[in-house]
């Protein structure tokens, strides 16, 4: 169900403020995230339907996707937004991170706008059911994976082979 890229739109639903409710503590209030999918869902119609909201915080930053993390790659750079706001520093992002430190790869966490989504070079996604997903289109705009995307997605796969099934 889930093998193909993602199809991202963003919404106007924002995170909730890290004061308010500490995103690193997981307490199950995904409103934000639900409301979002909501927002989706109420947008489709038969020519366009997302399977995934760019959620933003209150200063209209990136901060993850209702339901994953968000990864762009730029110049050979991966980027991905920083944790001291409203998102949750997921498992797998955390794995996708490590992977590229051990690949030497040049990594970036900041403050990142969607507009960076649908002008990156690749972008991809990441929880645990999807592992690392592909971005195919951003509001609407191609961007799909790349080679930085398939290696990621194949270390994952590798490290995750070597700690469960052999």
């Amino acid at each position: 169900m889930w093998d193909g890229p993602a199809t991202v739109q963003t919404v106007k639903t924002r995170a909730v403020p890290d004061a308010a409710v500490p995103s690193d503590a997981k307490t199950h209030n995904y409103l934000d995230g639900i409301l979002a999918r909501l927002e989706l869902r109420r947008a489709a119609n038969e020519e366009y339907r997302a399977d995934e909201a760019l959620v933003r915080d209150g200063e209209g930053n990136l901060t993850e996707g209702a339901t994953s993390n968000v990864f762009l790659v730029e110049e050979g750079t991966l980027k991905t937004p920083r944790t001291d706001g409203a998102l949750l520093d997921g498992i797998t992002r955390s794995v996708v991170l490590d992977l590229a430190a051990g690949e030497e790869f040049p990594v970036e966490t900041g403050t990142y706008t969607t507009a960076d989504v649908r002008e990156a070079d690749e972008a991809f996604l990441t929880n645990t059911t999807w592992e690392l997903r592909p971005i195919a289109r951003a509001d609407g705009v191609a961007v799909g994976g790349g080679p930085v995307t398939r290696l990621l997605s194949r270390l994952f796969d590798e490290r995750i082979e070597r700690a469960h099934y052999e």
